[in-house]
């Protein structure tokens, strides 16, 4: 063997061949999302008044300062483009890179595959290079999208590339950091903990540090890339601590790699009790064992954007004031400041439930996943019935997301009260937040029959998951088709609190979920148990 990278064009080949529907996806999904809103955004904001309007009332907000940073440019539309999108555009580029480069490391390592591969010629460092090259690469695309749907509505090319260039940036610095991660965990689960966790820190701390105006901001990635100013005075020096950082993580992860035991972390695995209970002897014991890190991790993320929601509520008359063009968007009028806030309302409760399929899905595709790793034979070897172990998984996500749709209102109806003192409105938030529950339940029952009858397409069900969030968050600006919106389980649900709540739509729905579910257990029930 020649080079210790020996193999490393045969592995991205191989990493492209196994992608070839997640990647385009990804870009799809993210890119689409990011080029919707940033052609949209503009129409909204055609008059010298309204972008005062937006820098006035948004520009010079605590919370949107913590949830988007504060934006070089918020008085011109192409620093109102990069501050409206800026959230979905960094979380999402963070989140795609973790998702990928620990798909192709630490989950081929915990699955056997790659000791099979690096039983031919194929050099220590080749499974990690292969994985950075993919990483950036799919980094490089969502920054050049961006780029290419901000020059699009002719916000200027300087701009433009200076925001694709800090979103690109920002991204390889995870990918990075995600590599890190990869060597110090001992398993994949472990390693996406730890990088989302970094995500989260990093997300944070340069929105705490943006409210407060400190120093703060350059202690984060995400502050580094937002502080290259595009849209006001570039600045290209912010990315020398991003470039510097990635390259010391690189080098850290390289060093990681040699000195740890493959298949194995630096971190030591911890023992567990020598017995176990009664209760983890059983399906539903043992599946909410091994998600209770995942519902953890939901329930903290989305209880924490319904405090930020509900603390953005009051604001929004204010902000509707300086753009009548924002009340069409959520469907009311801007003379009425009960129904201005009772439409945005409408529109948050829709958003955290189109936010909570992701759980769902999540948790449901964990069969998929024991069965390819094996795990589920053994399980099924024994004693276990295949109905008990699939209506457990169904059981622990239903049950599971009706926790967080709990907490997401509850989080609403508290940062709602903080901002205004009024406490008197948690029942009506939590109930209105769980009349869409419905919803959620029908996408997490497509995703129990997917795996019962289609389990190699089980990705279908990110699929329904994608078409959800873009019914709820850009339906109204792509003017989609009745038809199209009909789709969407949320359509047919009352739009509380807009309308009068009514429980015909979401027992019907109910229903439909549980011969969703009924019917993805008789398949599973008749088929072979699948590994790839």
């Amino acid at each position: 063997m020649s080079s210790p990278f020996t193999g490393t064009r045969h592995l991205v080949r191989l990493i492209l061949r196994r992608d070839r529907w997640i990647l385009p996806a990804w870009i799809v999904g993210l890119g689409g999302t990011i080029t919707a809103s940033a052609l949209a955004v503009p129409s909204f904001y055609d008059t010298p008044e309204k972008v005062a309007g937006y820098a006035g009332a948004v520009g010079t907000s605590p919370v949107s300062h913590l949830m988007s940073g504060r934006q070089a440019g918020i008085d011109t539309l192409g620093g109102i483009v990069a501050n409206e999108i800026s959230q979905v555009a960094q979380l999402g580029i963070c989140l795609m890179v973790m998702f990928l480069v620990v798909r192709h490391t630490r989950a081929e390592e915990e699955s056997g595959r790659a000791e099979l591969v690096r039983s031919t010629v194929v050099g220590r460092h080749a499974a990690t290079l292969a994985a950075l090259l993919y990483g950036v690469a799919a980094a490089l695309v969502i920054g050049l999208v961006t780029t290419v749907s901000m020059l699009a509505v002719d916000l200027g090319l300087l701009g433009s590339v200076t925001y694709g260039a800090g979103l690109t940036l920002l991204g390889l610095c995870y990918v990075a950091i995600t590599l890190v991660a990869v060597q110090v965990a001992t398993s994949a689960r472990e390693a996406l903990g730890l990088a989302g966790a970094a995500i989260a820190v990093g997300y944070l701390v340069r929105g705490v540090g943006a409210m407060q105006d400190n120093a703060l901001v350059w202690v984060s990635p995400f502050g580094w890339a937002q502080r290259m100013d595009a849209f006001g005075a570039e600045q290209w020096w912010p990315a020398v601590p991003v470039v510097l950082l990635t390259a010391a993580l690189l080098g850290v992860a390289g060093w990681l790699t040699v000195h740890r035991d493959f298949a194995g972390g630096v971190l030591p695995a911890r023992p567990g009790r020598p017995r176990a209970s009664r209760f983890l002897g059983t399906p539903l014991g043992l599946t909410l064992r091994l998600q209770r890190g995942l519902l953890i991790g939901w329930a903290v993320g989305l209880t924490a954007l319904g405090l930020l929601y509900g603390a953005v509520m009051p604001t929004i008359p204010d902000l509707v004031a300086s753009n009548p063009d924002i009340a069409e968007v959520i469907g009311a009028s801007p003379d009425v400041e009960q129904a201005l806030t009772d439409a945005f309302l409408r529109y948050i409760f829709l958003f955290m439930a189109a936010a909570s399929c992701g759980f769902v899905v999540t948790s449901v595709l964990r069969l998929r996943a024991e069965e390819e790793s094996g795990r589920a034979e053994l399980v099924l070897a024994t004693g276990v019935r295949r109905t008990s172990w699939m209506a457990a998984a169904a059981v622990v996500a239903f049950a599971g997301v009706l926790l967080l749709t709990l907490l997401m209102g509850l989080g609403l109806a508290v940062g709602y009260a903080v901002g205004t003192g009024e406490w008197d409105r948690v029942v009506e938030h939590v109930g209105g937040q769980t009349s869409y529950l419905p919803g959620v339940l029908v996408v997490a029952a497509l995703a129990v029959a997917v795996v019962g009858l289609w389990p190699r397409r089980s990705l279908l069900a990110w699929a329904v998951v994608a078409f959800v969030v873009v019914q709820v968050l850009l339906g109204e600006t792509l003017r989609l088709p009745s038809w199209v919106d009909a789709v969407s389980p949320f359509s047919h649900l009352p739009e509380v609190p807009v309308e009068d709540f009514d429980p015909v739509p979401g027992l019907v729905e109910l229903a439909l979920a549980a011969g969703a579910v009924g019917w993805g257990l008789w398949a599973f029930r008749r088929r072979d148990v699948t590994t790839p």
